[in-house]
């Protein structure tokens, strides 16, 4: 492995965990913990969180973008030679990226703009019916390219 894959496989590999990881605590650590707050106080508190988490995720997937056609180019000479899991692993993330763009210039853009017009009821309904499925299913699918990523090697 020369230095370039090196790089650019462990900047992927830690740029994802982040991505994920980040997913996780909002989703399974955060979001219970907030449920004791007041509703205005709850979805400010969110609206904070996203503010700081979502320029972040922008970051992840530039990083993941580029290492991963970085890796394949340089590992691969290009998509035909890499192996099946690569493939399944590209889809999926394309997916999250897409499910994440949605998320962020849809439903949280009105979020955004409920809490900050103190319409906590109507962004209730946003976050819980709009973006928690969204949130979910990235979450889903993040834990299963890890699955895959650490698997995939081995499939025969």
């Amino acid at each position: 492995m020369n230095l370039s894959t090196l790089v650019a496989t462990s900047l992927h590999t830690v740029t994802a965990v982040l991505w994920i990881g980040g997913i996780f605590l909002a989703y399974r650590v955060l979001r219970p913990a907030a449920m004791q707050l007041e509703p205005s106080e709850r979805l400010s508190l969110w609206m904070g969180v996203f503010n700081r988490f979502f320029p972040w995720v922008w970051g992840f997937i530039l990083v993941l973008v580029v290492s991963g056609y970085w890796d394949w180019m340089v590992r691969f000479g290009g998509f035909e030679a890499a192996p099946f899991y690569l493939h399944v692993m590209h889809l999926i993330g394309w997916v999250m990226i897409f499910l994440f763009a949605w998320l962020y210039f849809v439903p949280f853009a009105r979020f955004k703009n409920l809490v900050l017009s103190y319409d906590f009821v109507e962004a209730g309904q946003v976050m819980n019916k709009q973006m928690r499925p969204i949130i979910a299913l990235n979450l889903f699918l993040g834990v299963s390219e890890a699955v895959i990523g650490a698997s995939g090697p081995f499939w025969s």
